[in-house]
Parts: structure tokens; sequence; C-alpha cells
């Protein structure tokens, strides 16, 4: 049986989920929803090299940030904003190098939640993993940046109650 994947909303803006229309920087994103948290594959570029032919440290930090908060939001069912991010860079990521980026909740507390990453390749290779904690963003504010994230059909909405997956069984 095929079961449906789910992906999350995207912010035309963002350097990592944006639309190159609004943001041609962007590396245009977009991340599904597993059993364990939340996915994204990608190749990167030239546009992310730091040193030759090696991605950049900043933009390995963005897609974990990015990847364990959207784990958290589905989780929690909140909006969250990052309070700390740790990253270990266990190897150099070659450009053109196609990885998974994985990321998944681990503790909650009331106020806000800690989750996991790490960035692999097929056959395993460990790049990065980073950790962090995240704190949920009040609800009213929440509400407003759900009115510009870009839903396509089916993507998830992690403040309404009926859309998450658990829910659908």
């Amino acid at each position: 049986m095929n079961k449906k994947k789910t992906y999350l909303p995207t912010y035309e803006g963002c350097i990592v989920c944006g639309q190159k229309e609004t943001n041609p920087n962007t590396m245009n994103l977009r991340f599904e929803v597993t059993d364990e948290g939340v996915q994204v594959p990608f190749t990167p570029g030239k546009r992310q090299e730091g040193y030759k032919d090696v991605v950049h440290g900043g933009i390995i930090c963005s897609l974990l940030d990015e990847t364990i908060g959207w784990a958290i939001a589905v989780e929690r069912k909140k909006i969250f904003v990052t309070g700390e991010l740790n990253v270990r860079f266990v190897r150099s990521l070659p450009i053109g190098t196609p990885i998974l980026v994985k990321g998944w909740s681990v503790e909650h507390k009331s106020r806000y939640s800690v989750g996991k990453g790490e960035i692999v390749d097929a056959d395993g290779t460990v790049y990065a993993k980073g950790s962090g904690k995240y704190f949920f963003m009040p609800e009213q504010y929440a509400k407003e940046v759900t009115k510009y994230l870009t839903f396509r059909e089916g993507d998830l909405d992690v403040l309404a109650e009926d859309q998450h997956p658990e829910s659908q069984n």
C-alpha cells in the first residue's frame, strides 16, 4: 500500500524553502513529514560553496535548523523559533553530494522543545549532526505566520488539529 507523502508549507522568501521568483538564492526545498520527524533531500551546488568544492558551514546549519524546527512543530502542533542550535561538523560535505537532512523531536518542556538532526548521504555517511532548543511562538504570532506561508494541496498546517497524520488514521 502506497502511503501518500505529507509535506510542509513554504515561505516564498526563505533562503531554505523559498521560491526562485522571489528569492533567487533560495535552495527551494520542500520538507516531508515522516514517521520519525521531518526530512528533505538536497544536492548542494556552487551557490552553497564555502571553500572550494565544499559546502559552507552556514548552509549546513541552516539545513539542520529548518529541519529540526519543522520536526518539533509537527509533533507539538505549534510554530517555533530557534533559541539555540549546536552543530557538530563530522566531515566536509563536497559540493554535488546528494544528501538527506533529517530532524526529530527529543524532549518537550512547557515553553520549549529540544530536537536533533543529521545530514547523511545514501551510504549512511554522516556529514553533520545538530541539536537545538526551540521556543514556541505565541499563538497570535503563529497564526500571522501561517497567513503568509504557501500551502500546496495536501500540505500540513501544523496548527490545524484535523490535518495531522495521526488524526487521519
